[in-house]
């Protein structure tokens, strides 16, 4: 049995990842999709009560939930990390063996240039959040369906606008202030992670642009291949761009003899 652990992004939940997580357990793997840490569904939660308990999580409190999780597991893991999801995979990478690291529009880490214009326009609205340590939410809808969701069909950016959640700006002050960060909570060790890496952006993406997915991919050296999804925005695990994203990552298993069935 291969394991796959699947590391869900900002706002969302491990119920978000539906159809791409049931793809993949029909191809025979065991696929784990846990929620950070008093994330869900805003059905199922007290939402602004959870928010309060978010605010004060870092990127190292996400990191050692999954870490924890993966010891309980028989074999090392391959990774799916989607956005910031992407950037707690790396930091569960350098800390635990792995088979493969799967980055998904991911997030910067420290050091990483992010000052793309639509970055900026995007995350610059939540800047008291990240210096006061606030939780970011709600999330507006024009952010999301402009900046976030763009290039999916509007039922498809109202069902999953549903389901988010808080997110911590501790966390985020983490990730965009990480030279303030004595903790260094987002700095990686890009050599010791011994695992193959795949990195896919889309050429939509306003969130993660393209370019600093290009970036993620060249931290890794030889080991880290790039793919671009022409036409995708920052979802592309859900609607048009699910089972192309799908491809490419069954591709690159193949290419690494990671198929739970060789």
């Amino acid at each position: 049995m291969v394991n796959v652990l699947l590391i869900h992004g900002t706002w969302c939940n491990g119920g978000n990842w539906g159809e791409f997580k049931t793809d993949l357990e029909k191809r025979g793997y065991k696929v784990y999709a846990p929620s950070y840490r008093y994330h869900g569904e805003p059905a199922q939660k007290d939402m602004w009560g959870s928010a309060q308990k978010i605010s004060k999580l870092g990127m190292l409190d996400y990191t050692q939930d999954f870490c924890e999780l993966i010891d309980t597991m028989d074999s090392p893991p391959i990774i799916i990390g989607h956005s910031v999801g992407a950037l707690i995979a790396q930091l569960v990478a350098v800390r635990r063996k792995t088979k493969g690291l799967v980055l998904l529009g991911p997030a910067p880490t420290a050091g990483m240039f992010a000052l793309y214009p639509s970055c900026l326009k995007l995350w610059g609205r939540y800047l008291p959040e990240w210096v006061l340590g606030r939780p970011m939410y709600p999330v507006k809808w024009d952010v999301w369906q402009k900046y976030i969701c763009n290039a999916q069909p509007l039922e498809i950016q109202e069902s999953y606008y549903a389901s988010l959640c808080a997110e911590s700006g501790t966390a985020y002050s983490q990730m965009i202030f990480w030279f303030l960060d004595q903790k260094k909570s987002t700095r990686i060790d890009y050599k010791a992670v011994k695992a193959p890496v795949l990195v896919i952006g889309g050429s939509q993406d306003k969130c993660t642009p393209p370019g600093m997915c290009r970036g993620t991919a060249k931290n890794y050296g030889k080991s880290g291949k790039y793919i671009e999804l022409e036409g995708s925005d920052h979802m592309m695990t859900v609607g048009a761009y699910k089972a192309r994203t799908l491809a490419e990552i069954l591709i690159w298993i193949s290419e690494n003899n990671l198929n739970p069935n060789p």
